[in-house]
């Protein structure tokens, strides 16, 4: 089966620390409570560095690790729901300052929290048409400016980051996706011009570990795998009880579902390419590993992708 590939990892984060008792200190909470209800220890915001800066640094790791010449980049994508301005997109921001090449295709991709996944979904298909040779995928985002600090129901849970790959398409690949949409403006909205994400928890809640439940099913369906054949499972890191809910009702050995939100809490888009850079960092993936990656968000969306490393 063909695919993409991962190539190189790379990540980022916001420059400033911030822990529970921080936020203790602003809104009615508590290390306690928040470790409690989501798992999250500590998150970075970015009070200086802007989304283009941190996707930045990602994509140069990367391009590093990979060590891909940056004129063989064909296609960028920039996967966000909070670029810096309306335009030009983050993506053309990167590829100016990275001084990739003028024939690229860049552009932002807004699929809120399953973002990442869409964005190798797409990867592939332009790879696969034959469009470019390598693929620089990005997930960043800088959510800090649209949190409500009065709000501890959402306020506790985001932090500011960027992850990236690169991938070229291998005939030795093993790369699948599904993804989907349930339409829903009121459970996670921020308005435009009162930029402030507003949840329904409880719902957001039950339709993820539905969808990772779902999703993970179709995919070993989809691939003729079984649940033994993949290496790590690396959900949206969202919320801690999420993952855990979602791994019990699949029956699949928990350990194989990757965590690492406790550092840097829900990073949307970025938390899925953050959790692979930290896995590599971490020698935790070998050549030829196979991992499904699951997201869900915003929209609602939901995606999820079997990649081989």
């Amino acid at each position: 089966m063909a695919g993409i590939r991962i190539k190189g990892f790379g990540r980022s984060h916001g420059e400033c620390t911030v822990t529970n008792d921080d936020l203790a200190d602003i809104v009615d909470t508590s290390d306690k409570w928040i470790r409690e209800k989501t798992g999250i220890h500590s998150r970075y915001f970015a009070r200086d560095l802007t989304n283009a800066d941190m996707a930045c640094v990602a994509a140069e790791s990367a391009l590093a690790r990979a060590n891909v010449p940056r004129e063989r980049i064909g296609l960028l994508l920039v996967c966000t729901f909070t670029p810096d301005e309306a335009t030009p997109s983050v993506a053309c921001q990167v590829a100016g300052r990275l001084g990739l090449r003028e024939d690229l295709m860049a552009m932002d991709l807004n699929g809120a929290c399953t973002g990442f996944i869409y964005g190798c979904a797409l990867a592939d298909a332009m790879l696969a048409a034959g469009r470019a040779e390598y693929a620089l995928i990005i997930g960043s985002e800088k959510i800090s400016p649209l949190m409500d600090m009065r709000d501890r129901g959402t306020c506790v849970l985001f932090g500011d980051g960027a992850g990236a790959v690169v991938v070229s398409r291998e005939e030795d690949g093993a790369f699948e996706s599904i993804a989907g949409c349930d339409p829903d403006e009121d459970v996670l909205h921020c308005d435009r011009f009162d930029p402030a994400i507003r949840m329904k928890g409880q719902e957001v809640y039950r339709f993820a570990v539905s969808k990772i439940v779902e999703c993970t099913d179709r995919m070993l369906g989809l691939t003729g795998t079984t649940a033994g054949d993949i290496d790590y499972y690396i959900c949206h890191q969202a919320n801690e009880r999420i993952i855990d809910s979602a791994a019990g009702k699949t029956g699949i050995d928990r350990k194989k579902f990757f965590k690492n939100l406790y550092s840097y809490g829900n990073t949307s888009a970025a938390s899925i390419p953050i959790a692979l850079c930290e896995m590599y960092e971490n020698h935790m993936l070998k050549d030829g590993m196979t991992v499904i990656c699951t997201g869900f968000g915003a929209g609602l969306t939901y995606g999820s992708m079997m990649i081989k490393i």
